[in-house]
């Protein structure tokens, strides 16, 4: 290990920075689409989207947790609530116009009341990308395997070219920032609903970079959270 924390504050100071280090022209590009997806309207009832804990409880049991029950989880849950979850982060930051609009993707591993796969969902709409056998393994999806044993995973993405264009390497922090609060926002509510999961930064989204279109820059994968039924006592 190394004690010279010189690059390492140099790196932090970095992110202050609202120079732009690209051409500017995001807003003249688009992230590539999704030609083929399936356009999906989550099925969610009202009573599977209330918690069963409040705030003072939820923030108690919570746990980050990797052992996971086999059993599967409401997928349309997952997209009603995540689809709020992005609607919020735009209203509260008030910056996708200028920095992009988070869109997230769920693997759906082990899925009730909708088909397994993948599914993209951004604040203003929800579809259907492909199914487990495009996917490939899930293992592949995670530098621990544990991550894939849950019922599912959710990765935030973000438009780091536009971020750039807007703010520079800060635009990169407030990406950060944001994804970090939207992910953890999923995270608290649907424990608040009694399942598990936890929040971690080792997705590797080349295993799957072809089917949601990430170039790196222009979507660009920047956290994840598992989802799960808990174990049984």
């Amino acid at each position: 290990m190394r004690n010279d924390l010189t690059s390492m504050t140099d790196l932090l100071e970095g992110f202050g920075s609202r120079a732009g280090t690209s051409d500017g022209l995001a807003a003249e590009r688009a992230p590539v689409p999704f030609a083929d997806a399936v356009p999906t309207v989550p099925a969610a009832r009202e009573d599977e989207v209330r918690p069963v804990h409040d705030l003072r409880e939820t923030l108690l049991l919570r746990r980050s947790s990797l052992h996971y029950a086999p059993r599967p989880v409401r997928t349309d849950v997952v997209l009603t609530l995540l689809r709020e979850v992005l609607a919020r982060d735009g209203e509260d930051w008030g910056l996708d116009a200028e920095a992009g609009a988070l869109e997230a993707f769920v693997f759906a591993f082990r899925s009730e009341g909708a088909a397994p796969g993948l599914y993209r969902v951004t604040a203003d709409e929800t579809c259907r990308l492909a199914g487990l056998e495009e996917i490939g393994p899930p293992e592949s999806l995670g530098v621990q395997r544990e991550f894939a044993t849950g019922a599912g995973i959710v990765a935030l993405y973000a438009n780091l070219d536009r971020a750039d264009s807007w703010a520079g390497a800060h635009g990169y922090r407030v990406s950060a920032v944001r994804a970090a609060m939207a992910t953890y926002d999923l995270n608290f509510r649907l424990q608040a609903l009694g399942l598990v999961g936890t929040l971690f930064g080792g997705f590797i989204p080349s295993s799957v970079h072809h089917l949601v279109q990430s170039d790196g820059v222009s979507r660009h994968s920047l956290l994840a959270t598992t989802y799960a039924q808990p174990p049984a006592d």
